[in-house]
């Protein structure tokens, strides 16, 4: 009996012996990496603020990673992110057991983030985590009494929706002379909310504009190329060949035709329109063309010219600076930035000098009837006009003809560009040149 035993237990210890060094013919599993709630409760959270000129590694070894810790981090999500492209204003979230770094949390953008974490072995795993946003379909409703932008703060809604607002109507109505007071705007919107809270917004599906009696509706739809479109419900887009400004927000300081020049003091015919903003405000190409000139001279400054379509060319003076890349010869698309507003050549404060001519004659840039360009195709109507209709319940029903009235929108004098009132305090600038 005793040897029975004994012969059980070394075949026993034998068979764990041979398990543990003889080395096993199936491919080990991969086991991919778990990332739990990074505020766990016995990790330690810092925050770190990336300023101007950061560098990942050079905020890392502030919280105190050691160099090579960090050197590892970055060749390790590489694939994932590459870390050399962090941004100012955004901040790392830093979470440590003890002295080491166990999760890290970057906001790419505001849709997404990096997760970060350590298996504790000085290798890092990482991935772009989409913001768990809870996005709800909903309608806006602002009623205007002084600007759309001040309008939209005392809605109780994000500025950020003033710009996207005022843009899909920039073609059609001035928010600086043609608002009324009691006109009102209505949008269906996805809003993106995040912990209960309104974080942001998505896309503006339709919207109606009453002003001064009559409703103007625009809908979001795709265009024939595939790309999404703005359209009226008879299947104009909103888009025209020229912006009605290069500017997004503006007050004219001067117009075009005779005037007193406010520098040389004689009386000149002046062939543009001067555009007061702050120093930096981007300008942006008001048609798509050829890059004819880029330059410097002492009375235009830095000056950029634009060849487009039909025999149009516009013209861009005193700017501050020229866009990165900017060259003569290069083909640019309408609303590409070309500069920023400065106050270069024969100037008397930060501004934009606008030309436009047709055939070499110079035009009035207020004046243009600039035409509406890629219409929906006739074959698409039916399902436009269909499409319009779901889309467009959740707005207010159209008041009836006799209270109000739906118009097509014609081509108006360019008066100037939606935006903020120049007046305020906080605008500056009204510059004026020859």
């Amino acid at each position: 009996m005793h040897k029975v035993i004994f012969i059980l237990l070394v075949l026993g210890l034998g068979s764990v012996l041979a398990w543990y060094f003889i080395p096993c013919s199936e491919p080990a599993v991969v086991v991919t990496p778990v990332y739990r709630d990074l505020k766990l409760a016995e990790a330690r959270e810092m925050k770190m603020p990336i300023g101007s000129g950061d560098f990942f590694a050079g905020v890392l070894e502030r919280a105190g990673v050691k160099a090579q810790e960090a050197a590892q981090l970055i060749a390790d999500i590489r694939p994932i992110y590459d870390l050399a492209s962090i941004r100012s204003g955004r901040s790392l979230t830093l979470f440590f057991e003890g002295e080491k770094l166990r999760n890290l949390v970057y906001p790419i953008d505001r849709d997404s983030y990096l997760e970060v974490e350590s298996d504790g072995l000085r290798r890092f795993w990482g991935r772009v985590v989409a913001v768990p946003y809870e996005i709800k379909r909903e309608v806006v409703r602002i009623r205007i009494e002084n600007s759309l932008y001040e309008s939209t703060e005392a809605s109780g809604e994000k500025l950020e929706l003033f710009e996207p607002l005022a843009s899909i109507f920039e073609y059609d109505v001035d928010f600086n002379r043609d608002i009324q007071p009691g006109d009102s705007l209505s949008a269906v919107v996805d809003k993106k909310y995040l912990n209960g809270k309104l974080a942001s917004y998505g896309d503006i599906f339709a919207a109606e504009l009453i002003n001064n009696g009559n409703a103007i509706r625009i809908v979001r739809y795709p265009s024939p190329s595939g790309s999404m479109g703005y359209y009226h419900p008879d299947g104009r887009s909103t888009r025209r060949q020229f912006l009605r400004c290069p500017l997004p927000f503006i007050r004219v300081t001067s117009r075009f035709g005779m005037r007193h020049h406010p520098i040389l003091g004689f009386s000149a015919r002046h062939n543009g329109t001067d555009f007061a903003a702050p120093y930096g405000t981007p300008v942006r190409a008001t048609a798509s063309g050829m890059v004819t000139a880029r330059g410097r001279d002492n009375g235009r400054g830095n000056y950029v010219s634009v060849r487009h379509a039909n025999g149009f060319a516009s013209n861009y003076y005193h700017m501050q600076r020229f866009a990165a890349g900017l060259r003569t010869g290069q083909r640019v698309e309408q609303g590409q930035v070309l500069g920023a507003v400065g106050s270069t050549g024969l100037s008397t404060g930060p501004h934009l000098h606008y030309g436009l001519l047709k055939n070499s004659r110079f035009l009035n840039p207020l004046r243009l009837q600039s035409p509406s360009i890629a219409p929906l195709p006739a074959e698409a109507m039916e399902d436009f006009r269909k499409y319009c209709a779901h889309v467009c319940l959740p707005l207010a029903p159209m008041p009836k003809p006799a209270a109000i009235r739906t118009i097509a929108v014609k081509n108006r004098p360019l008066p100037g560009s939606p935006g903020l009132n120049m007046d305020r305090a906080d605008i500056r600038g009204g510059g004026r040149d020859g």
